[in-house]
């Protein structure tokens, strides 16, 4: 009703000494148009200055009028007294073709309403040189959102199903999981019975080693002196040299009373061995403990009088620094050869070596 009363009665208010209709309803009606159009013009001039400053426009020498309220009695010469421009109605289809069956008259009346109508035609069927959108950003979002809405549905859907998916893929690995981990548990349960039994037979091998570990070194014990003594032998020069004492020491100190070797005769005829002799293991028990133990071994012995004098005795020396039952440094000869100086008196010299063994011998 009151759109209707606006198109039949409606006009904007001259204002200003001009006499008001004598329908107080229509009079009222003008003025609130009045205000209206005066906001607007308002707002166009805003538009206007914001062009002009911010784009460096200039300003606009003509206005076109165009919707459903232009046509309304006055609007022409309200917004021609505020702009100071020359204003016309915009004619959209003053180049475009009307159809014979077409009222050409109603099309003139209403020509400013057809705007938007011709203007999507033309975009129809040509491409659109200048786009103008006055929808407001609100609007433009809630479209926005209308149109992304289906989409955001379709992936809250996927999100959902992806979950369920998931929890049932590990509900049936749990299910999994436990069915093996009842299998497992049953094969442990059975091996650790085994486990029990080879435990017990780890401690009865245990209490075996016990008992068999000083019969095995008594056995290696037997044969390390011999052994020493054919390491001695095979290291001992060809010529003028012979061992006459061997004397076991313990921190230095002899442990058995001075021990006749071989007579120097018998140790020369013996051959050096061929290859180098691997000593056996002797008893390291109680010497590990910190019990008595033959730690050393006092070699003395003679040599005869020669070209090369107690140079035989340092070859001897440098034969036993590869020994597997000796700790020798090569480079402290002084330690361990205690020589006597050759004279034209003798035919035979003294020599004494101090050596001191890998692995001591525990005394019983």
């Amino acid at each position: 009703a009151a759109e209707t009363r606006k198109r039949e009665s409606g006009f904007v208010s001259l204002g200003g000494a001009y006499a008001d209709p004598s329908d107080a309803d229509v009079a009222r009606m003008s003025k609130i148009i009045r205000i209206t159009m005066t906001r607007l013009h308002a707002e166009i001039m805003r538009s206007i200055s914001h062009y002009r400053t911010q784009q460096q426009g200039k300003a606009p020498a003509r206005i076109y009028l165009c919707g459903g309220s232009s046509g309304m009695p006055y609007m022409r010469e309200f917004f021609q007294e505020k702009l100071q421009v020359p204003i016309e109605f915009f004619n959209p289809v003053r180049n475009v073709a009307i159809a014979n069956e077409a009222d050409t008259r109603q099309i003139a009346q209403s020509a400013h309403l057809l705007g938007e109508l011709v203007g999507l035609a033309l975009r129809a069927v040509a491409s659109c040189p200048m786009e103008l959108n006055l929808r407001p950003a609100s609007v433009v979002r809630d479209h926005e959102i209308q149109r992304r809405r289906p989409f955001l549905i379709g992936a809250a859907a996927c999100v959902i199903a992806a979950l369920l998916g998931w929890s049932v893929f590990y509900l049936h690995a749990a299910g999994v999981f436990w069915a093996v981990k009842q299998q497992v548990d049953a094969k442990v349960d059975r091996l650790r019975g085994f486990q029990t039994r080879i435990d017990g037979i780890r401690k009865d091998a245990t209490a075996l080693d016990s008992v068999a570990s000083p019969l095995l070194s008594a056995v290696n014990a037997r044969s390390f002196w011999p052994q020493l003594l054919e390491d001695l032998n095979a290291r001992l020069p060809k010529d003028n040299i012979w061992i006459t004492e061997l004397v076991p020491l313990s921190n230095g100190k002899p442990v058995l009373g001075t021990v006749a070797a071989l007579a120097g005769a018998a140790v020369n005829a013996r051959e050096p061995a061929a290859t180098p002799i691997t000593p056996a293991r002797p008893v390291t028990g109680r010497a590990q403990s910190g019990g008595p133990a033959i730690d050393g071994l006092l070699i003395r012995g003679l040599y005869l009088w020669n070209a090369r004098q107690q140079e035989v005795v340092v070859d001897y020396f440098k034969n036993l620094v590869g020994s597997p039952f000796f700790a020798i440094d090569p480079k402290n000869q002084q330690r361990v050869i205690k020589p006597t100086m050759p004279n034209n008196n003798e035919w035979a010299f003294p020599y004494e070596l101090q050596l001191d063994l890998k692995q001591p011998l525990p005394l019983p």
